[in-house]
């Protein structure tokens, strides 16, 4: 394995990205020419790839196609690293929400066979993983854990300490405020607070001297996108440990929905959490809950902030500053933090994306995305080059998106370190500066995201 050193933010090859269009027809083809040319030259002892596996379709309405990173791009790439890197162990893996159904999923996406055929071709080298700690199901509105499905992982976990070097030491004034829904709070709060923050990432990440990460391209509601960096959530193996926004409106010192009707969306999201903390009151109160939201609706019609239909809950808008800051410390883990948890001042592993662009999702992703067929891989090492240029090519503007925005605090090594109108990406062979594209999709964006985030300009909707 070649020493490791951070990219050179000097250089615009080290934020170089290359894009494919037309690509269903040759996956293999690309996906092996770009890994061999960008870390053929490596000698992994371990590498694990890192699908987007989210959740198991759960309505027609949001296809799995457009939910998780396709079946046919996970095969290509395990194709290509286990015969580029012949000594290599494999692993596939990631932690889905805790709540997903990981052998449906497979099932759904297709995976299942090629798992088969792999599993033929390589043998013992290489094992699919589903590395949460805990897995859950619904029963009766309410999540209970379940013992019996396949899970976790076999390295172990490691519970890593940023302490004041975490991205949400900043704001760790409101550390109380920290939450993601559906998990436990208090778990949350012990977990951040003003110099001590902890994650608790599975150990397989860690291990690995080669990371190549998979994710699949849509937009997130609390994010405006989901790409490259988003996708590195998935190495923590307890969601509870994981701050996705704070609690109340801005002018309570939180970030979780607008100041404007702050009191309905007070109510509405306590109820929620009454009713799904409440066995009981599920069935009984529902009718009221229902009721009361069609009257929150009316109040807000015609006022300025989100739509009159739209449910705001953790954090799902522009004005979210908390989970940003948890992304770009999971991607500093990555980067920085040794096999034994502990956070070095140098790059500890290589990395690589292939960003799943054949069919992507659009609207309210992550979860309910509508399908958007784009047929693109999209290759680097920087995932904030990554995901300005998806975030430009979509018709959204990098500038207006936190994720992207805030890049110059990025505690890592050489990421992020590129201005937007040098920043050197190819499409099928041609390189030119992102910002002289005029090609944009107009990705239809996330709905607490409406006239934030779009990039000034002529439309060219739906452009193909």
């Amino acid at each position: 394995m070649e020493p490791l050193s951070g990219p050179s933010s000097s250089t615009a090859t080290a934020s170089a990205v290359i894009c494919h269009t037309h690509a269903a027809a040759r996956i293999e083809t690309l996906v092996t020419a770009e890994l061999g040319a960008a870390c053929g030259h490596l000698s992994p002892r371990h590498v694990v790839i890192k699908p987007n596996w989210v959740l198991h379709e759960t309505d027609p309405a949001y296809p799995i196609a457009a939910l998780v990173t396709d079946a046919r791009v996970i095969a290509a790439t395990v194709r290509a690293a286990a015969r580029l890197f012949a000594r290599a162990q494999i692993t596939v893996g990631d932690c889905p929400l805790q709540r997903a159904d990981w052998p449906l999923l497979c099932e759904q996406s297709g995976l299942v066979p090629l798992m088969a055929e792999l599993n033929r071709e390589f043998g013992s080298r290489l094992a699919w993983r589903d590395l949460r700690r805990d897995v859950y199901t619904y029963r009766d509105g309410r999540l209970v854990m379940i013992d019996e499905a396949p899970h976790g992982d076999p390295l172990g976990y490691v519970e890593v300490k940023l302490g004041a070097e975490s991205h949400l030491d900043d704001i760790s004034d409101r550390a109380d405020r920290f939450a993601i829904h559906d998990h436990d709070r208090d778990k949350t709060r012990e977990n951040h607070r003003k110099g001590d923050h902890r994650y608790f990432v599975s150990r397989s990440f860690l291990d690995a001297d080669l990371i190549l990460n998979l994710p699949k391209w849509k937009t997130h509601s609390k994010t405006g996108l989901t790409g490259a960096l988003k996708n590195l959530v998935g190495i923590n193996g307890d969601k509870a440990y994981l701050p996705h926004f704070s609690k109340g409106a801005p002018k309570w010192g939180g970030d979780e929905y607008w100041d404007s009707g702050r009191f309905t969306f007070w109510t509405q999201n306590t109820l929620r959490e009454f009713l799904r903390d409440t066995r009981w009151a599920y069935r009984t109160v529902r009718p009221a809950w229902l009721a009361y939201k069609a009257m929150r609706s009316a109040m807000l019609r015609g006022r300025q902030g989100p739509p009159a239909d739209f449910y705001v809950g953790g954090g799902s808008w522009y004005g979210n500053q908390t989970i940003w800051r948890m992304i770009y410390d999971l991607n500093m883990v990555l980067q920085r933090v040794d096999r034994d948890g502990v956070l070095q001042p140098n790059v500890q592993r290589h990395a690589f994306s292939i960003v799943d662009g054949l069919i992507c999702g659009e609207g309210d992703g992550p979860l309910f995305p509508q399908p958007r067929v784009m047929d693109w891989l999209v290759f680097g090492k920087d995932p904030f080059a990554i995901d300005a240029t998806l975030a430009w090519f979509m018709g959204f503007d990098p500038a207006r998106m936190p994720l992207l925005s805030e890049r110059a605090r990025y505690k890592g090594l050489g990421w992020g370190s590129f201005a937007l109108d040098s920043l050197p990406v190819t499409v099928d062979g041609v390189t030119n500066s992102l910002t002289s594209y005029s090609l944009r999709h107009d990705f239809l964006p996330p709905q607490g995201w409406e006239t934030h985030v779009e990039r000034a300009g002529e439309s060219s909707a739906h452009a193909s």
